[in-house]
């Protein structure tokens, strides 16, 4: 049976029966992968505590004839990447968001290590981000990251489409810049909002086969 060993950031978890869980992981030598872990929901499981949504973890998977399986899985901490548990609502929305947004825009079988650090990256935005942050910073640190994913993957919105000179120079410090420097910045709400529309209405001309849900849960869960 073919194995695969990976450094892979977990995205998501969700259940496929009773007692095992579905994962979807980004693997920095391997992409977007999914696997089952049996037992993975049983409180005896040694596996469950290595694979929590957001943070990373050395990893292999067994190939498998309907399903992958997680067959090893142990945490990596790294102290330099802000991985402190993620407790604000407003750093849970957009880790959440951006990780969907990952997971609608990439497929298996094709991997680039620069999104795998792009995740990283937002991460430690979202550590840094102050607890009681507004619904228009949070907004702005998921449309930074979404926009980042876009020249990632060939989707490269023009800045000049944003028209407005303040927007402009706002894109063109986010792509960059680490988006936990973008945190430093200081603008009108009118600026930050200008922003996350021009990203949003970038998402329009990519593969997306419907309208990605994090600008509007972000501002509903964090406003």
């Amino acid at each position: 049976m073919p194995y695969i060993r990976d450094r892979a950031f977990v995205l998501k978890k969700e259940p496929v029966n009773e007692h095992d869980r579905r994962y979807v992981l980004y693997g920095r030598d391997h992409g977007l992968l999914m696997a089952v872990a049996r037992g993975a929901s049983l409180r005896s499981s040694k596996q469950a505590g290595h694979l929590e949504p957001f943070t990373e973890a050395e990893i292999m998977i067994a190939k498998g004839r309907v399903w992958d399986k997680l067959a090893v899985a142990r945490n990596v901490f790294d102290n330099g990447a802000g991985y402190e548990p993620l407790r604000a609502l407003g750093a849970l929305s957009v880790m959440g968001a951006f990780c969907d947004l990952l997971i609608s825009l990439t497929r298996p079988g094709i991997c680039d290590a620069r999104v795998f650090d792009l995740l990283k990256d937002t991460r430690r935005a979202c550590a840094c981000m102050e607890k009681d942050a507004s619904s228009i910073r949070a907004g702005f640190v998921f449309s930074g990251s979404a926009l980042k994913l876009l020249d990632l993957l060939g989707y490269a919105p023009k800045s000049d489409e944003a028209f407005d000179e303040d927007v402009q120079k706002l894109v063109a410090f986010t792509r960059k810049f680490p988006l936990s420097d973008t945190l430093r910045i200081t603008a009108a709400s009118a600026v930050f909002t200008a922003f996350s529309n021009f990203v949003e209405s970038s998402l329009e001309h990519t593969s997306l086969d419907k309208k990605p849900h994090g600008f509007k849960t972000v501002a509903e869960l964090v406003g």
